[in-house]
């Protein structure tokens, strides 16, 4: 992996106790870690795990006016 200057490092341990490092994306919308974690925890069988589940975020959330608000509405 390769880090990128400026992101911060961090660490999700999901439901099986797998413990994953990753480095904190750079999204088009307000950033939800718990929400971004979901989507990371569907990606872990690629190799591309972090690229996945922020391409799943910006789909799903930052695509999603109504979703990305509610998320803002939520961290308030």
């Amino acid at each position: 992996m390769i880090p990128m200057l400026g992101h911060s490092k961090e660490i999700f341990i999901n439901d099986q106790g797998i413990s994953v490092e990753y480095f904190k994306p750079s999204v088009s919308c307000l950033y939800n870690k718990e929400a971004y974690e979901g989507y990371l925890n569907t990606c872990l069988i690629l190799p591309n795990f972090e690229t996945c589940a922020q391409t799943k975020y910006e789909m799903y959330v930052c695509g999603d006016n109504n979703k990305a608000k509610q998320l803002e509405d939520k961290s308030n």
